[in-house]
Order: structure tokens, then C-alpha cells, then sequence
């Protein structure tokens, strides 16, 4: 709901380097839609931000019914990779426009981000394969998540027992790729992505849930 928090450290190879944060901000309407406005943070903190600062922040609206994507704002920064996409969905005339440049799309997109949400609102079942597509800007990704088992997974609020989302395409995981990440999913009621690894430009980062508001 509007005005939840979720709080992570950030890692890197066991190391704490920074935070993170997943903020729903608000609600708002894009094309005519309701959405909620979130805004996800990853940034750097001490030596690591000397060494390889990352300031990255990616806004999303996405539907406050169906939870797929009405915007994508990305302003990225890791060290000498920079990279600034914004994405507006018209899904009442099936395109998609970046800058002065608009595509046909016959989907509703569901990017990663949205993701963190969209996999909270029911329950995910062993082993059944779920098929999205999704458009950052560049190419449309076509793409399967599956659960692929449990784990306990330990944080400062305690130890959760998660259910890990693992994207795929072609028998292949997508997280070998810059930008494609994993997610664990709590058995909680509140279904709480206690743990996020991404891909970034040198290895990955993984979040571990810290603090829920």
C-alpha cells in the first residue's frame, strides 16, 4: 500500500557497501490508468563509494490493479556506466514511446521492478513456469520466472523462509545478464521480497531486507 517502506543492505561478494530502498511514493494516473508511483534507491556508502560509487534510482508506475508497467524512469550510475531511459506506455493505442522514438507493442510489460510487486499479490506455485514480457527502452525481452525451491534466508528482522523466483529464457537464466535478477519471496502473509540480487557492471549486488515501514 501507499507509504510502505522496505529498507535493504547492499552487498557485494559478502561486503556491506551501501543501501537500498523500495519506496511506494504515491498514486497517480498515467494514460488515464491508477497506478502507484515506486521509486527503488541503491547507493554507496564509505570506502565502496570511493572505490565504485553506484547513485542509482529507477521510478516505475505500474497498474494498481494488474501490476504491470504504465512508466519506467531509469537514471543509472555505476561508476563509468551511466545510463538515463524514461518509458511511457499507451496501452489504449499499443505503443510505447522512448524519446522521440515509439514502438507497437501487443503486451502489457512487466520489468523487473514491477515484479517485486506483482509476485506479492498471490501465491506461487512449485515448479509452474509464468511468462511476461517486458520493454526497458532497447528490445522487447520475452521471459519465463519459475520457482525453483525455498530457502532460509537470515536478516535483521528475524530468519525467513523465501521461495526464490529465478527468471529464464530459453532454458537459460536471464541472470547472467546486466539488469536480470533473482528474488525471495517470504512464505509470510505479507509476501516480502527479503532478498534481491542484480546484476551490475561488475558482478552483483544482493540486498537483504533490513527494515519494513
Amino acid at each position: 500500500k501507499t507509504g510502505e517502506i522496505l529498507k535493504y543492505t547492499a552487498d557485494w561478494n559478502g561486503i556491506k557497501v551501501g543501501e537500498a530502498e523500495l519506496f511506494i511514493s504515491g498514486n497517480e494516473k498515467i494514460n488515464g490508468f491508477d497506478s502507484y508511483k515506486i521509486t527503488f534507491t541503491t547507493k554507496t556508502s564509505g570506502l565502496a563509494n570511493r572505490i565504485f560509487p553506484i547513485q542509482d534510482r529507477v521510478d516505475v508506475w505500474i497498474d494498481k490493479k494488474k501490476y504491470f508497467t504504465h512508466r519506467l524512469k531509469k537514471d543509472i550510475s555505476q561508476a563509468n556506466y551511466k545510463e538515463k531511459i524514461d518509458v511511457i506506455f499507451d496501452y489504449k493505442q499499443s505503443t510505447a514511446k522512448v524519446k522521440d522514438k515509439v514502438i507497437d507493442i501487443d503486451f502489457k510489460s512487466r520489468g523487473p521492478y514491477s515484479m517485486f510487486y506483482f509476485l506479492r499479490t498471490f501465491e506461487i506455485k512449485p515448479d509452474k513456469v509464468m511468462m511476461f514480457t517486458s520493454y526497458e527502452g532497447k528490445k522487447v525481452i520475452n521471459y519465463n520466472l519459475k520457482m525453483s525451491g525455498t530457502e532460509m534466508i537470515d536478516s535483521e528482522l528475524g530468519t525467513y523462509s523465501c521461495k526464490v523466483i529465478k527468471p529464464f529464457q530459453k532454458g537459460k537464466e536471464l541472470f547472467k545478464n546486466k539488469g536480470d535478477m533473482r528474488i525471495w519471496i517470504s512464505e509470510t502473509k505479507k509476501r516480502l521480497p527479503v532478498k534481491i540480487q542484480m546484476k551490475i557492471q561488475y558482478g552483483s549486488i544482493t540486498l537483504i531486507l533490513k527494515e519494513v515501514n
